[in-house]
């Protein structure tokens, strides 16, 4: 028997980068999207600025309103965000709360985990895997980490 997982979703991706194993971050709908009959397929049940993983590719088509591109349906899987946080003791399988690093350091390799569009104000996270320390040229004491964004119940 095959258990699908709880964070598993349908939704619609273009054709053209519909693999197995491909991640996007959903960034949203346009207001095109707004007055498609597939919004409550393609981007109604993601979650923006979520990353998702496609696990399974089906064979239903449709066109996009946007740009006329073939879209194909497929069942996607939320997966855990990588960010910075400050460096603590016991960080495997903590809550904290977390805030979004203050930076500027634009070329630094981390500036995306520490300026995460889903961490854009104080966001409980559970920290699921400690990555590794970070060398931060504004001298912070971070980690980057693999967490996992706690929902508010009725999310």
């Amino acid at each position: 028997m095959i258990q699908k997982q709880a964070n598993m979703v349908i939704t619609l991706v273009g054709k053209n980068i519909a693999k197995i194993g491909y991640s996007f971050t959903h960034l949203g709908g346009t207001e095109i999207c707004e007055k498609c009959p597939l919004l409550k397929v393609c981007v109604d049940p993601l979650e923006k600025s979520s990353t998702y993983k496609i696990t399974n590719i089906r064979e239903k088509e449709h066109i996009c309103l946007i740009d006329n591109q073939t879209m194909v349906v497929c069942d996607v899987e939320e997966t855990n965000d990588t960010i910075t946080v400050e460096n603590q003791k016991f960080l495997e399988n903590i809550i904290i709360k977390r805030n979004s690093v203050k930076c500027k350091e634009i070329l630094c390799e981390y500036y995306d985990n520490c300026i995460h569009p889903r961490y854009n104000k104080m966001e409980k996270v559970k920290i699921m895997k400690l990555i590794k320390d970070v060398n931060c040229p504004i001298n912070l004491d971070l980690v980057l980490v693999e967490v996992k964004k706690i929902r508010k119940i009725g999310k």
